[in-house]
């Protein structure tokens, strides 16, 4: 497998966090502050470390490439980097607050503007999912995920896993989505009606992944997205057979000035499609 040393410090980067955030998870004992005065961008000190466990194991192994996390400030340097690794240290962290364990730590190697390698963690589940482009995505759960590090380039190519590929129509499909959005926007509360069933799940990384291995048939989001939010579960998604557009059906490129995607849509191409039949927005 192609990066291998990449995946080597970005996959013992996430354990590592993913350790210190179930002991926040598990004890309660953190403190919360909000990004915003009307506080809807909680904090916590399982955010704070999770970040700073990151960036210790990747920008020492790879100093000479971009960081751009949720929880550090942003240098426009990167922009000027080919390589640059985009991280959500605690994506969930309403989710992780309340005590639900949809939660996930999300890593991705960008280059000249696409995601090359992704990383997605989800520690209460031990589900650890990952891609290089051109390489497949596999995951790594439980007992197989503690053995992982003993295994050769070989044996890790049976945990490689496929989306489905099924032809199901819109009103036979299962979709994933936010509650709270389709509450709040007409235009996805009427394209998830002709869905044959909705599901819900709480972390944007863990809702994309979830449709690469079959959980769901769709995911689509029309809100504004960060780079740090899906750049990780897009290479996953992608090499796992999925199409990943933002909502008006254009490819989504990273490390960009602008770190605001507009919306994703996530399915099988033949699904994509009939979902953005159904959207037909308009730039």
């Amino acid at each position: 497998m192609n990066r291998c040393r990449e995946f080597e410090v970005a996959i013992s980067a996430v354990l590592e966090a993913g350790e210190v955030l179930m002991r926040y998870f598990k004890n309660k004992n953190y403190r919360i502050t909000y990004k915003s005065k009307f506080g809807k961008s909680p904090v916590t000190d399982a955010d704070i470390k999770s970040n700073e466990i990151l960036k210790k194991n990747i920008v020492s192994a790879f100093p000479d490439d971009g960081w751009f996390s949720e929880e550090t400030a942003d240098d426009m340097l990167r922009l000027e980097k080919r390589r640059v690794w985009i991280v959500d240290p605690l994506d969930g962290t309403k989710s992780f607050i309340r005590g639900v364990s949809e939660f996930t730590i999300s890593i991705a190697l960008v280059e000249d503007g696409i995601p090359i390698v992704g990383v997605v963690y989800n520690p209460p589940g031990e589900e650890l999912y990952f891609a290089s482009r051109g390489n497949g995505a596999y995951l790594f759960k439980g007992d197989t995920l503690r053995g992982l590090k003993n295994l050769n380039v070989e044996e890790i190519k049976d945990y490689r896993f496929y989306a489905s590929k099924s032809k199901k129509s819109v009103k036979e499909a299962v979709i994933i989505a936010s509650k709270g959005e389709i509450e709040k926007n007409e235009t996805l509360k009427n394209l998830v009606g002709k869905f044959g069933e909705v599901r819900f799940r709480k972390s944007i990384a863990y809702k994309i992944v979830s449709v690469a291995i079959g959980w769901a048939d769709a995911l689509v989001s029309l809100s504004s997205k960060n780079e740090w939010d899906i750049a990780g579960a897009h290479v996953i998604a992608e090499e796992a057979g999925l199409k990943v557009t933002d909502s008006f059906g254009e490819k989504i490129f990273y490390n960009e000035r602008n770190a605001k995607k507009k919306g994703i849509i996530v399915a099988n191409e033949i699904l994509h499609n009939e979902i953005l039949k159904i959207l037909n927005l308009r730039k």
